[in-house]
């Protein structure tokens, strides 16, 4: 039986990619603070989630046959940039933290995970991004939330990186759609069972290469 590790997978859209691992005969380990019932869970507090756990937590497998990344994280707003003044430095100290904090779990930490990983993923691992239309600088909501889209973007980037030597690809999701639960479980059962080096799975073309 192969193994699917997955990061914030355990409930609402995140369940689809699990159960849909599920029905193709993987084991499955969810890591997250949502657990899922047929998965073996790894529950963690995303808030104070720091290296020193994800050196602890990540499971001790012989082989990882699919990855994905669907947790997320945004501290910053229009409303941020606003001139308004910082009166203390504990405000200020608590600012930078979270927009740190965010691009730690968005960016960072999938990356120190897959170089953790590294000695049970081969060249046909599969390893997946949960991306976002907002990584495009000409999409009117990208600066909605600034330190999000530009985390997309990395994730994006990341993926095409790690290409050289995975199996790597990224979902583009439109949950505005109709059937878009429907078309995110084609995308997984399509990444498990065909090559997608490099691949983005775009939900308003059906799967168009990027």
């Amino acid at each position: 039986m192969k193994t699917a590790i997955v990061f914030g997978c355990g409930s609402g859209r995140g369940a689809t990619i699990t159960n849909m691992l599920l029905s193709q005969n993987y084991k499955v380990i969810n890591i997250g603070s949502q657990l899922h019932d047929q998965c073996r869970n790894v529950v963690v507090d995303w808030r104070h989630l720091a290296i020193i756990n994800l050196h602890k937590f990540l499971p001790k497998v012989d082989a990882v046959d699919f990855l994905f990344f669907n947790q997320n994280s945004s501290s910053l707003d229009q409303g941020a940039f606003a001139p308004n003044q910082i009166d203390t430095v504990i405000q200020s100290w608590k600012l930078m933290k979270d927009w740190q904090h965010s691009h730690w779990l968005s960016c960072q930490m999938p990356f120190l995970a897959i170089k953790y990983l590294t000695p049970v993923l081969g060249p046909a691992s599969k390893i997946g991004w949960m991306l976002s239309s907002t990584m495009y600088s000409d999409r009117p909501e990208a600066d909605k939330f600034p330190d999000y889209s530009s985390q997309k973007y990395f994730n994006f980037l990341a993926m095409k990186s790690f290409a050289a030597y995975y199996e790597t690809f990224g979902i583009l999701p439109d949950f505005s759609m109709p059937h878009s639960e429907d078309l995110l479980a084609q995308f997984i059962i399509t990444a498990c069972n065909s090559r997608v080096h490099g691949k983005i799975f775009d939900m308003k073309t059906i799967g168009a290469d990027s």
